[in-house]
Order: structure tokens, then C-alpha cells, then sequence
């Protein structure tokens, strides 16, 4: 039978109540006793730790018509920390600062530099940010195969990037708590964070510059063993396709990504475009009926149809969601989409909806900011309980 020591069992009631606030709160002690199965004196105990070091608030007494006594409110200090969510696409960056609720005090887009440049850039930034706002942790978004427990970026074909250590580079410079994830997992960390109390398990699929996704399931998003699942972007599926970065032939990322549609259109019209990653000039002329633009978006809705058919088929989901720049031309891919979804759906995942993600373009920003808020957290607070 495995031991726990006393230390260890702490961090975890601490962990769990925290959660609990989270998603239920605010929240009285007795209640949070009732809800998470914990004795009054332990709740009583850990509460009085996470309320000395910042963390939990007294809000004042419940609202309640029960006789006797009325507990006290208690909540998250969200508004005690402020965090740099950073979110590195392949075309466009965007830095945010949000409090813990993920309200964003300030917000900034530019072109993503490359290399030793975006490196540069980055640190840059950074400095301009915390010389205004007093940062308590800084969250990051990248492309690529990335590894959250070490903290690297080990590639990311679109940035030039190779076993960059970006956040320790951070941390050294400016000293200041730096965590880093998937760009696409982050955005499937926004969605659980923005609502705490949904346990649905989905599939997130982000097109873009590249072709991202993540897979939530119970709460959890399932990384597989080199933190690459499921690599939706290299899934082949079209063997007589283009070449990726990647080196391989026919991968989605070459079928359904902006890049992939103006080549669809310049392939089609005969006509260059000079900007060869925004497929928004494309969907222009496809607004304006220019049926090679239109035939480039429902190219690209036939390929991600049958990627996400075969990803629903192995992970049989809840839900899909799309996400990212391209998603804004769903109007012409759709119907090539739902054609060979369909077709290449097992007949028992049929019913699983594919959904556009109702939310922002920040929504990666946000999510990078929530994740260094959640990780800051444990990390730094709980972890010393």
C-alpha cells in the first residue's frame, strides 16, 4: 500500500478546495466541507493558509434564510494578480494581461518574427509589458511540438524554431514564473477555464497558418507519450498531395490550412497571390462569387472532412470543435466538410456534432494567461502549503 505524507495529502485538499471555489464559488466553509467530502477543521485550516497568502477572500456572510448562524463567503483573489498570456501564432502574435478571471486589461497584435528574431521579439515585448503592469506570471502559446513539463518549444516548423528553451530564457531576463504549452491546448485550457463546470469531453481542431488540435477527455487533455496527440496536422489524407514542412506528402496541414487555400486558388485561377499565408483575400473573392476562391474553400472542407471523420472514429468525442482563422470561411467549406465527414465516420460516431467555436481571436491569449494563473497557483502557492 502506497504512503502519502502529511505534506503531500495538504497540497492535495488544498488543490481540491481551490478547484472547487473555482468552478462553484464563492462558496462557505461548510459548504465547501459538504461538496468536497472534507472535515470542517480541514477546510477551516487550509482556507486560513490560502486566505494569509493572497489566495482566498472573505466576501462577508451568505445570503441564505436559514436560521442560525450564517457562514462566511469565501472566493478567489482574482483580481490580486495580473498575468501576461502570449500567444505566438505562425502569422500573427498576440499579448494580452488578464486578471484571474481572464478579463483582459490590455491587448496587442503583430507579425510573428522567426527564429533568433522571434526570440528577440518576445523579451522586447515582455519588457514594454511589466513596465506597465506589475506581472505576477507569464503564460505562452506555440505551435509545434512542445513539451509543457520542461518547458521547450522542441520544434515548431512554422517559427523556425528548435529546443528553445524560451521560457527559461524569460525567466533568467526578467525573473518572473513562465510556463508554456501547445498553442491548441491552450485554447482547449480557455474553454475549460471560461466554463469550470463543464466536463464534456471534445476534440479542438485550430486552421490556421498550420493544422492543430487537442483532445480533452475528463477534464484532462491527453498528451500522449511525446506530447503530441493527436497531431491532426500530419495526418495524411491525400497521397497524391502536396509536400508538408514536415517532409511527408498529403498532410492535412497541405489540404486545410490558409496556406493551403491560396494555393488551392492560385492553383485554380492561375492567378498569384502575394500573401501566402492569409487565406482572407481569398475568402474576399469567394464573398464576391468568384467560384476558383470558392472551390479553393470546399477543396480544403473536403480534406478536413475526412480528418476529422477518422479522429472522431479513434477518439469518439462529444463534441468537435473549429477553431482559428480559417473557420471564418465556413460558409464555403461546410458543404464539402459535412459530404465527407459523413462518409468517413464510423456509423455508431455519426451523431458526434462538429461545432465553430464561439469565441474570439484572443482566445488563445486569454487561455495562455488562465493557464499561468492555474499553474502559478499550484506551482507557487500551493505546492509551499
Amino acid at each position: 500500500m502506497r504512503k502519502y505524507s502529511l505534506s503531500f495529502l495538504k497540497r492535495g485538499n488544498a488543490n481540491l478546495l481551490f478547484n472547487c471555489i473555482r468552478e462553484k464559488g464563492p462558496l462557505t466553509r461548510a459548504e465547501l466541507s459538504r461538496i468536497t467530502g472534507l472535515t470542517p477543521s480541514t477546510v477551516s485550516y487550509i482556507t486560513s493558509v490560502l486566505i494569509d497568502k493572497g489566495i482566498l477572500i472573505e466576501l462577508g456572510t451568505e445570503k441564505t434564510n436559514r436560521v442560525g448562524k450564517k457562514g462566511i463567503l469565501l472566493d478567489i483573489n482574482y483580481d490580486k494578480f495580473l498575468f501576461i498570456g502570449y500567444d505566438v501564432g505562425s502569422a500573427f502574435t498576440r499579448i494580452a494581461v488578464c486578471n484571474g478571471r481572464s478579463e483582459i486589461l490590455t491587448i496587442k497584435r503583430l507579425k510573428t518574427q522567426r527564429g533568433e528574431k522571434l526570440i528577440q521579439q518576445i523579451t522586447d515585448n515582455i519588457l514594454k509589458v511589466i513596465s506597465d503592469f506589475k506581472i505576477t506570471g507569464i503564460g505562452m502559446a506555440f505551435p509545434g511540438h512542445v513539451d509543457p513539463e520542461n518547458k521547450t518549444v522542441i520544434r515548431s516548423h512554422n517559427l523556425n524554431l528548435k529546443s528553445a528553451n524560451i521560457t527559461q530564457i524569460v525567466e533568467e531576463k526578467f525573473g518572473i514564473p513562465t510556463f508554456i504549452d501547445h498553442n491548441v491546448a491552450i485554447m482547449a485550457r480557455a474553454k475549460m477555464f471560461l466554463n469550470p463546470s463543464s466536463k464534456e469531453n471534445f476534440v479542438m481542431i485550430n486552421l490556421g497558418l498550420g493544422v492543430g488540435a487537442a483532445f480533452v477527455h475528463e477534464g484532462k487533455i491527453y498528451r500522449g507519450k511525446n506530447f503530441v496527440a493527436p497531431e491532426v496536422g500530419h495526418l495524411l489524407v491525400n497521397p497524391n498531395g502536396r509536400r508538408c514542412n514536415c517532409g511527408k506528402i498529403g498532410c492535412l496541414e497541405t489540404e486545410a490550412s490558409s496556406a493551403a487555400i491560396v494555393k488551392n486558388y492560385e492553383e485554380l485561377s492561375g492567378v498569384e497571390v502575394l500573401d501566402k499565408s492569409n487565406s482572407k483575400y481569398v475568402y474576399g473573392l469567394a464573398k464576391e462569387g468568384d467560384e476558383s476562391a470558392i472551390k479553393a474553400f470546399q477543396r480544403a472542407g473536403k480534406y478536413l472532412g475526412i480528418a476529422v471523420g477518422n479522429l472522431v472514429n479513434i477518439l469518439n468525442p462529444a463534441v468537435v470543435y473549429i477553431a482559428g482563422g480559417v473557420s471564418g470561411g465556413w460558409e464555403f467549406i461546410k458543404d464539402t466538410f459535412w459530404e465527407f465527414y459523413k462518409e468517413n465516420t464510423f456509423y455508431a460516431s455519426k451523431d458526434i456534432p462538429v461545432k465553430l467555436l464561439p469565441m474570439k481571436e484572443e482566445i488563445t491569449a486569454v487561455g495562455a494567461a488562465a493557464y499561468a494563473f492555474e499553474k502559478y497557483i499550484r506551482s507557487e502557492i500551493i505546492r509551499k502549503v
